[in-house]
């Protein structure tokens, strides 16, 4: 008896440790698992991140550059110094030494620069809306698998009490053969539909597991988590009226922006058929040991020569175009019809859209009108078959009427759980449209 205790004890620790194990996920936990795990997400944010350095670097072109350049080389053997202007030659060591600070400003480039940080701009902007794209599409994957996942759980349940209803049946078949109550063609039914509702099991099983495999796939979890779906509470309740603006699409506004940005290349296109006009200036000073003092012949110090060498110059570049080919109006050209390709994308995108939410508002209405339906119809065969399961136990009807009122009863119930199910997934895809 201790042994039994002990093993007893044992068995209810494991069970309760698995029970804990299996971690509880509602939809909106599912929703922020997704966003806490999703690589694809993260990688899209990173890309908004090279967004913003772009933005700082288009900027940043605006402002005048500004450099320093410092030299100092030892030459032995001939060399024309260029500081003292002579020729120097003969087995002797010169030393040079150079610095100078040096800075160029674009003052006028046909607005090319200043086109490109707007282009940046709307770049970022065309990053973060492609990170909302990407969510919503990762959230109607999620949703569509969550839906599935939890048809397929109850699917499973219902087909296990089905099965254990048919054990039942079987039972008292062959109890009612052994004395001589039944026939073998009423045990032959009841062993038909034991053996439709064991494949049944097995399938409803498999596709259960399945579903929950690609769940953990799309959320990123470890294969060895265990997860439980948890069904919605009061979604049938709950009436939504759906209110779709196309100017919050991602798709839409993602085509704007694009438009925005085509606007842009055709300036920046025409911008190459004006002038350059740029500002450079310079200061510096120089060094070299062979520069001489007229008067002493000997070497001039290098912070005298630091002084007496600086040099400071500026000076204006203008730059103009005349002639490249065809190249500049040939790339107008081009931006001029990939701006009206992204018009006609826009279009067909917006048909598109309003279409499927259309559709969706229709699908999710007829859904619940379905699932009514559906309901009735399963009260309607679990009536029938318990007033043929009476009527067979008396023997007014056949084995075949029984099953069949069976297997009807068991449909009907198997397609109001999706039903109810559908009428989730058509609300909640309204509801992430219209996000």
């Amino acid at each position: 008896m201790k042994q039994l205790s002990i093993i007893y004890t044992i068995f209810l620790i494991l069970v309760t440790d698995f029970c804990f194990a299996q971690k509880k996920l509602t939809w909106a936990q599912a929703i922020q698992v997704l966003h806490d795990n999703s690589i694809t997400l993260k990688q899209s944010e990173l890309r908004e991140q090279i967004s913003v350095n772009n933005v700082i670097i288009a900027r940043g072109s605006i402002y005048p550059n500004l450099s320093f350049n410092a030299n100092n080389q030892h030459t032995m053997g001939m060399v024309f110094d260029q500081f003292s202007g002579k020729l120097i030659t003969g087995n002797q060591w010169s030393n040079y030494a150079t610095g100078s600070l040096g800075t160029s400003f674009i003052v006028y480039q046909g607005g090319q620069k200043q086109n490109t940080l707007k282009a940046e701009k709307l770049n970022l902007e065309l990053a973060a809306l492609d990170t909302r794209r990407l969510t919503r599409e990762l959230e109607l994957q999620l949703l569509s698998l969550f839906t599935q996942t939890l048809i397929n759980h109850d699917l499973w349940a219902a087909g296990k009490s089905q099965h254990l209803l048919s054990k039942q049946l079987l039972h008292q078949e062959e109890v009612l053969v052994e004395v001589g109550k039944r026939t073998l063609i009423d045990l032959s039914q009841a062993k038909a539909k034991l053996a439709n509702d064991k494949l049944n099991v097995v399938s409803t099983k498999n596709a259960y597991e399945l579903s929950l495999m690609k769940l953990k796939q799309l959320l990123e979890m470890e294969e060895s988590e265990q997860i439980q779906p948890v069904p919605p509470q009061g979604f049938l309740a709950e009436q939504i009226q759906p209110n779709y603006r196309l100017e919050h699409d991602p798709y839409i506004r993602l085509l704007d922006k694009k438009i925005e940005i085509g606007a842009l290349k055709i300036k920046m296109a025409r911008s190459s058929y004006f002038p350059t006009i740029s500002l450079n200036g310079n200061y510096g000073t120089n060094y070299s040991s062979q520069r001489l003092n007229l008067l002493s012949g000997a070497a001039i110090p290098f912070w005298d020569q630091f002084n007496q060498n600086r040099t400071l110059s500026g000076n204006v570049v203008i730059s103009m175009p005349i002639f490249d080919g065809f190249r500049s109006k040939m790339n107008t050209k081009t931006a001029k019809i990939n701006q009206q390709s992204l018009r006609y994308e826009k279009d067909k995108i917006t048909r598109e859209r309003k279409q499927m939410i259309s559709q969706g508002t229709l699908e999710y209405l007829a859904s619940q009108e379905e699932l009514i339906a559906i309901d009735a119809a399963y009260e309607a065969n679990k009536a029938n078959y318990e007033a043929i399961k009476e009527r067979y136990n008396v023997g007014k009807s056949s084995s075949i009427d029984l099953y069949k009122a069976l297997t009807d009863f068991n449909i009907s119930e198997f397609r109001s759980i999706t039903s109810r199910y559908q009428v989730f997934y058509k609300k909640e895809m309204l509801v992430l449209l219209d996000k």
